[in-house]
């Protein structure tokens, strides 16, 4: 197949910097003088993230790039350390990464690009290659050393500017406070950290990346700079859209032959590694794409008609979210999120039941469905005010989850993207018991999702045909 895609060389979400001066050209030249320069993506990064202030500063001291695999982001990182040793006087460079042998091919190739050019190789004073000592050291004193991931390897250590590969693999900060304070006292201190998209696990990459985004929507004067190459959260894995955003060495390094030979891996993973897609676990029950590719805008619930309503509160009972579900002329199901609510403390049940019963009277609702776990004295206290409240268990849960699942693979939701619920669709994560069923793990940012799939499940025992459209306002 001859290709025609080119990768976009800027990033889909991005910090923006208010100063033009850079460092980042001496970069580009450097790469240029040893016969290998830059893609357009990386001269972007390299330029916005080597801005200095006018004491000679970076703009940026937290440097966070997400970017899928292959498409360049290590060898970025190798002229950025060597533009420390012989550009800018960085005494020392530390790097690291989840797995060591990550941080060691990096390290190895360096020495490499050295030992290619003699200009730069003759200006070396020592190369240590031995086990857990590796260290590039020069004759004006600078350093590039690799250290363990772990915060006692960085003990004692001061260092100019740091590396962390693969964030999406550390399970805490522990590691990344240790490597950050290393900087406390470094001239023009610069923390560089790479990754591809992660899951709910990445502890670390999530909460830097919340950071950024906190950055990008707040416009404070956080000291992060961020890109992230990726494709549209709900884009089907096919969509070459997809594979531009999140590919910017397509076209250059990449081809389109290579992407669609991946095609046939697990769907999960081709999401988080080659489309960078992030979502919040790679143990979602929908496959990516579906829930997007069924968005249908404009659909709306009409009070009189005949509704059943959904009720999920979450597990720490700090917030709840309340769907309704109505039967059209056609047999199909449209349905709505009503309300969603998030407190910092406990809600009362009785204050819970109080909106559920507005809603239920605003729509005349035939009945109100809950989950067992949680909603037992909700559902006590609705029947006391004559409205109709069921709970659910076990199996009949296990089967609103499967119901959901069927009709979305089968492209037969539709919704109005509602961004609340579509958040919460894709933050379900996928549960399997040693029986061999399947459900949605109870988590408070899956409200919305279960509260749905409570409402499709009830309005589906109350149609007649066994075959229709499900409608998602």
């Amino acid at each position: 197949m001859q290709s025609n895609l080119i990768g976009s060389p800027t990033p889909r979400i991005s910090t923006t910097q208010t100063t033009n001066q850079t460092k980042g050209n001496e970069v580009i030249e450097l790469a240029k003088q040893m016969g290998m320069p830059l893609l357009p993506w990386q001269e972007y990064v390299i330029l916005d993230g080597c801005k200095v202030k006018d004491n000679g500063d970076f703009v940026s001291k937290t440097n966070l790039l997400i970017i899928a695999r292959q498409n360049g982001k290590t060898t970025l990182t190798k002229f950025r350390i060597l533009a420390g040793l012989y550009l800018w006087d960085e005494k020392l460079q530390i790097a690291t990464a989840q797995n060591r042998d990550v941080a060691l091919e990096t390290f190895r190739s360096v020495v490499e690009m050295i030992d290619g050019h003699s200009w730069l190789s003759s200006k070396v004073k020592s190369i240590t290659r031995a086990n857990g000592r590796e260290e590039i050291e020069l004759k004006n004193g600078c350093r590039y050393k690799i250290i363990a991931p772990t915060p006692g390897a960085a003990r004692g250590l001061s260092a100019n500017t740091v590396y962390l590969d693969e964030a999406r693999m550390h399970k805490s900060t522990d590691g990344f406070a240790a490597l950050a304070y290393t900087m406390q006292a470094a001239k023009h201190p610069s923390m560089w950290i790479t990754s591809n998209a992660g899951d709910i696990t990445s502890v670390l990459l999530n909460q830097l990346r919340a950071r950024a985004l906190h950055k990008i929507e707040n416009d404070t004067d956080d000291d992060i700079a961020y890109w992230e190459w990726s494709a549209e959260a709900g884009l089907k894995l096919s969509d070459r859209k997809g594979w531009i955003q999140a590919n910017p060495a397509l076209g250059h390094t990449i081809t389109e032959d290579t992407l669609q030979s991946r095609m046939n891996d697990n769907p999960n993973i081709i999401a988080t590694e080659m489309l960078c897609q992030w979502v919040d676990t790679i143990q979602s029950p929908w496959s990516a794409g579906d829930w997007n590719a069924c968005q249908q805008n404009g659909l709306k619930l009409a009070p009189g008609k005949p509704t059943w309503i959904g009720v999920e509160i979450s597990p720490d009972r700090t917030g709840f979210a309340i769907v309704g579900s109505q039967m059209m002329e056609d047999k199909s199901i449209a349905v709505g999120l009503m309300d969603l609510q998030n407190q910092e403390n406990a809600i009362d049940d009785l204050k819970i039941a109080s909106h559920v019963a507005e809603w239920a009277k605003k729509y005349n609702a035939e009945a109100i469905i809950l989950n067992k776990f949680s909603g037992d004295s909700v559902a006590a206290k609705l029947r006391m005010g004559s409205i109709n409240a069921e709970i659910i268990t076990g199996a009949k849960y296990y089967q609103a989850c499967d119901e959901t699942l069927g009709a979305m693979a089968g492209n037969r939701i539709t919704h109005g993207g509602q961004p609340e619920l579509t958040a919460s669709v894709n933050a379900c994560i996928k549960k399997t018991t040693e029986a061999g069923s399947w459900y949605v793990s109870r988590r408070k940012n899956a409200t919305a999702a279960i509260a749905m799939m409570l409402s499709i499940h009830k309005a589906t025992e109350r149609q007649d045909s066994g075959q229709f459209d499900i409608l998602v306002s």
